[in-house]
């Protein structure tokens, strides 16, 4: 029996390591399913920019990484369109001002929040999506000295 590669078995837009990436411009954007499986390079904005996810489908999942050259000035806002279809589960803040608390997770309501705004990220700032067809799981860390939030519409 011949033994599967590592490639092999992390292949496909379901999984495994991102199969590519897409490094969006300074602009609010809206992912397509074709963007699925890829890493999401955010860089450096001039003004606070709103990532907008696909219609809903079955195993589409985006890994969105913060790559800017600096802490940025500006939020990101992960947005699903519709608080019916909103994020399950949170992201772990790491603080990075030396003042108060250093660690602290960051839930949403698993009922209705739809939009997840990361506010200043910095280097480290990972978060990942997955869909099961109607909800968002999200999972992930922001480094920031700001706490993410997540909201309704």
């Amino acid at each position: 029996m011949a033994r599967a590669s590592v490639l092999e078995i992390n292949s496909g837009n379901y999984g495994g390591l991102p199969q590519g990436f897409r490094k969006l411009p300074d602009a609010n954007v809206t992912l397509t399913s074709s963007d699925s499986g890829k890493a999401i390079i955010v860089i450096d904005n001039s003004a606070d920019r709103t990532i907008t996810l696909p219609a809903e489908e079955v195993g589409l999942n985006f890994k969105i990484w913060f790559a800017g050259t600096a802490a940025d000035g500006h939020d990101m806002i992960i947005d699903s369109g519709s608080n019916t279809n909103y994020f399950v589960g949170g992201v772990v803040h790491l603080d990075s001002d030396d003042a108060g608390d250093n660690v602290a997770t960051v839930y949403s309501d698993a009922n209705s929040n739809s939009k997840l705004q990361i506010n200043l990220p910095e280097t480290g700032t990972m978060v990942e999506l997955i869909c099961d067809g109607t909800l968002w799981y999200v999972n992930g860390q922001v480094v920031s000295t700001t706490a993410p939030t997540f909201a309704d519409q």
